[in-house]
């Protein structure tokens, strides 16, 4: 279905009298921190732009997954979207440097890295192969294991379960380098599949556990700290660029407000995940990661050195940077 992205009320009026109507799909909940952040965003357009700049936001992957919603946004049919580089490395490979396991010593670590010349880096070659523009990063932060069989203290209890992983071929070899039988699927799917044994369990942060009631089928959560997942808020570019210069500037600073607003209320809503986790009988586990990152990050980063364009010098660039922002 097509969609019409500008409503002008009569041809040749001034652009003060025209109307966006703006979809944004994201494909958590309703009550997530993505939701919120959307919500902030949306607020502050209407308030910034007198009305005339309308967001509907459509949750829970109610337009598609992820890889679906990164189609829809390339030709317009969804204005905005909430992604990350898993995903959208099927688009630009160089984006699956940021999958590696173990990159980031800590969350604060990863967000600054994306907040510098390395996320400058990552938004310009997106913007450049896809036409897509990312407005930010989120604070997503790390994703962790969890299950319906047993506690994860060691890299030997994850051999043989089966895990839903997001559909990356870096995430894939490090799993799978653990022993996991790594299945890609939607998220959307994600708690049936728990419920009929498709899978056991999944990965993903303590929020989105909690925000998709994903305790109410997996009991064990243990932070893995596996991979760190840089998460961008998108807009369509054919679409910001036929935008007048305010309208723009508003995006920009409504975006940047929205996601400070995102990343203060993730700190708080991830402390309240926990108090509900173990409210609902779920066993948390704070593993030591030494093991984990000895079995699985040296075959996973060479790996993937040879499989990108110059992958080994990109590789030692971005450990250069994070190595830079580290200190």
């Amino acid at each position: 279905v097509a969609v019409t992205a500008l409503s002008v009320i009569a041809c040749g009026t001034p652009p003060d009298s025209a109307t966006w109507n703006v979809r944004l799909s994201h494909v958590l909940s309703s009550n997530s921190e993505f939701h919120l952040m959307a919500e902030r965003f949306r607020d502050l357009m209407l308030e910034r732009t007198d009305g005339q700049f309308r967001v509907s936001i459509y949750p829970s992957g109610q337009l598609g997954g992820e890889r679906v919603a990164f189609e829809q946004i390339q030709v317009g049919a969804v204005h905005m979207a909430i992604s990350g580089t898993p995903v959208l490395s099927g688009w630009v490979p160089e984006g699956q440097v940021f999958d590696l396991p173990y990159l980031f010593e800590t969350r604060d670590h990863g967000l600054a890295v994306m907040n510098g010349p390395v996320g400058d880096w990552w938004r310009d070659l997106l913007l450049g192969r896809t036409s897509v523009r990312s407005l930010g990063f989120l604070d997503y932060g790390f994703r962790h294991v969890y299950n319906k069989r047993r506690a994860v203290e060691t890299p030997e209890d994850l051999d043989g379960l089966k895990l839903r992983v997001l559909q990356n071929a870096t995430y894939l070899a490090a799993y799978s380098a653990l022993g996991v039988q790594a299945t890609p699927m939607n998220y959307g799917e994600v708690y049936s599949a728990l419920q009929q044994g498709v899978i056991e369990g999944g990965e993903a942060n303590a929020i989105g556990f909690v925000s998709s009631r994903l305790y109410e089928v997996a009991k064990f959560y243990s932070f893995t700290s596996i991979t760190y997942n840089p998460i961008s808020f998108l807009v369509n570019e054919p679409f910001y660029q036929s935008l007048p210069a305010d309208v723009q500037e508003a995006i920009d600073d409504a975006a940047a407000a929205a996601l400070a607003y995102q990343s203060e209320v993730a700190r708080r809503m991830e402390t309240d995940a926990l108090e509900q986790m173990r409210a609902n009988n779920v066993e948390i586990s704070h593993p030591d990661v030494a093991s984990f990152v000895s079995a699985v990050r040296p075959h996973v980063w060479d790996e993937l050195a040879t499989q990108l364009p110059d992958g080994e010098a990109l590789i030692a660039w971005l450990v250069n940077e994070v190595g830079r922002v580290r200190q």
